[in-house]
């Protein structure tokens, strides 16, 4: 289990009043608040911390890359658009803390501070925040035929398309008894009930929220479950740190060539 500590960044002020100010990520983790109270902009900063620590764990970079000073405004908040939030001057600087299973990140005056703080095994988690501009997704065929400044929005897209490729035949949703197809020759989502079957665009607004959220959820468990399935056990400490000083000696390496 992870938890975040949040002070001082955009509509949170003081952050968690208990639990010294630590919030608690468990497998499921529901914020309740009135609008622009900070909801998703906690579910953005554990969204962001979480995959740093991922990529962490995979070695896909090393910490001094990602404790460059204003690498997490310019790059990560910036993905979410939230680097306007950060304060960097004065005596409500913005503080940040997270403590996941591997690794624990604090941002200070500009800069991560990244230490490890466990030997335990790492299962590698899919990270994606899904952003409220999905409800408008049903009516759009391809990632492609928008031009969108929101990343995130983006890589639901891309999901969600994925999700819909990988579909065979009637999936059951969990509300009212109706089930979703793909029709791949017109390239429409169908829902269908009891002697009925109605293209997504035509239906609620409900529906059209939910549908593009559960496909994504489902097809990202699914890919999860698939990779615990073919490799038995997650990486162990020492299999990590193997890994790890492996990819480090081959990226070191300048002798090394593309074609090598």
């Amino acid at each position: 289990m992870s938890r975040i500590k949040i002070q001082n960044f955009g509509p949170i002020k003081k952050g968690y009043e208990e639990n010294d100010g630590w919030i608690d990520v468990q497998k499921v983790t529901v914020f309740i608040g009135n609008q622009g109270s900070g909801k998703s902009t906690v579910a953005k900063l554990i969204s962001t911390f979480t995959w740093i620590e991922k990529a962490l764990v995979r070695g896909d970079y090393n910490k001094k890359w990602f404790e460059k000073k204003n690498k997490l405004k310019n790059q990560f908040l910036n993905y979410h658009r939230i680097e306007s939030y950060l304060k960097t001057n004065g005596k409500d600087n913005s503080a940040i803390e997270y403590e996941g299973d591997a690794y624990s990140v604090k941002y200070d005056n500009g800069r991560l501070i990244i230490n490890e703080v466990s030997s335990k095994p790492y299962p590698l988690p899919q990270i994606m925040y899904v952003p409220a501009e999905r409800n408008f997704i049903a009516y759009v065929k391809t990632p492609k035929e928008l031009k969108l400044s929101s990343a995130s929005l983006k890589e639901f897209l891309t999901e969600f398309d994925n999700a819909k490729n990988e579909m065979k035949g009637l999936e059951k949703l969990p509300v009212n008894d109706v089930d979703i197809e793909y029709d791949k020759l017109n390239d429409t989502l169908n829902l269908k009930g009891d002697g009925y079957k109605v293209k997504l665009t035509d239906v609620s607004s409900g529906f059209q929220s939910l549908v593009p959220l559960y496909m994504v959820s489902g097809y990202l468990a699914n890919s999860v479950k698939k990779q615990s399935e073919s490799s038995k056990e997650p990486m162990s400490s020492e299999e990590m740190q193997r890994f790890k000083k492996g990819f480090e000696e081959i990226w070191s390496n300048e002798s090394l060539t593309d074609e090598q």
